[in-house]
């Protein structure tokens, strides 16, 4: 059977990283196939003491390697990969809603050659206008992720990873979009990438306008960052494809589409007031770690 490691990258997650380690195991069908769980932490919160008080009363393998300084999310995949024992590796963000059956689904798709398989992401439904415009986005890259590989396949909350492959990566410690730079050098490397719908997480969207903001303009930074890795595994996505299913999205969610117009409306303004969204440790979206919608 093969052995799977679960790794977890944490900076500040106090308020989430015990729901995400509980999910794990009391998901029985998990214990069946997860040897191991890696958490690569920079907290300066309580995430590390109430990492270690779960650990006391876990039956899990639970490796927590803590680190003072904030060293950024490429070099914690870096160290996971490295630590890792696993046959597979999948990585978590630690303030994800694991779906059903997710990590299952994660690791049965790679086989043969599929090297990389990414998740479907899916918002918790928030009546506001960002959330709305989260959901939005949301639904149109899930329909576009359907129908072709493209720059907008492999999204971070969520993946699994061949240890054959994840040996051979260290990811730059400045690069942004890691997940698209895994996507590149798996393909890179010979390897085919999956996505897998049925492997589905839920996250919150931001509560506040510059946390949205900041999310739009470090994933903007962050491909344009890598464009030639893009460019030379033609992973744009196609025009045609785009407008439709834009024009589908559109006709399915009037509303959705008009809170994203008038959310990215405001991106000029913010892009003067933001700091850090250029830069691989990153705005941190707070609002997404407390948040909490009717």
């Amino acid at each position: 059977m093969l052995k799977v490691t679960i790794g977890i990258p944490t900076f500040n997650e106090e308020q989430n990283i015990h729901t995400l380690l509980r999910s794990l195991e009391t998901d029985t069908s998990n214990n069946q196939f997860i040897s191991e769980i890696i958490i690569s932490d920079d907290s300066s919160d309580n995430t590390p003491k109430i990492i270690d008080e779960f650990m006391k009363n876990s039956s899990m393998r639970i490796r927590f390697i803590h680190h003072d300084g904030r060293r950024g999310a490429a070099v914690a995949w870096n160290e996971i990969f490295e630590e890792s024992t696993g046959d597979i590796i999948i990585l978590y963000d630690a303030d994800i809603i694991l779906g059903r059956n997710c990590s299952r689904e994660l690791v049965s798709k790679i086989h043969g050659r599929v090297g990389l398989c990414a998740s479907n992401q899916k918002p918790i439904q928030a009546r506001s206008i960002i959330g709305r415009a989260t959901t939005f986005i949301s639904k149109w890259l899930e329909s576009i992720r359907t129908r072709e590989l493209s720059q907008y396949t492999v999204m971070g909350r969520a993946l699994s990873i061949h240890s054959d492959l994840a040996k051979k990566i260290s990811i730059p410690s400045d690069i942004i979009a890691i997940d698209l730079y895994l996507q590149c050098k798996a393909v890179e490397y010979g390897f085919d990438i999956f996505y897998n719908d049925n492997a589905v997480v839920y996250f919150y969207p931001a509560n506040t306008m510059s946390d949205f903001i900041s999310q739009v303009l470090r994933a903007a930074n962050g491909h344009k960052q890598i464009h030639k890795y893009i460019n030379r595994f033609k992973f744009c996505l196609s025009p045609n494809i785009a407008l439709i299913e834009a024009i589908r999205a559109i006709s399915d969610d009037p509303f959705g589409a008009l809170s994203l117009i008038a959310c990215y409306t405001l991106i000029p303004f913010y892009m003067f007031k933001l700091k850090g969204v250029n830069s691989s440790k990153w705005h941190v979206a707070t609002s997404t770690k407390s948040a909490r919608y009717e």
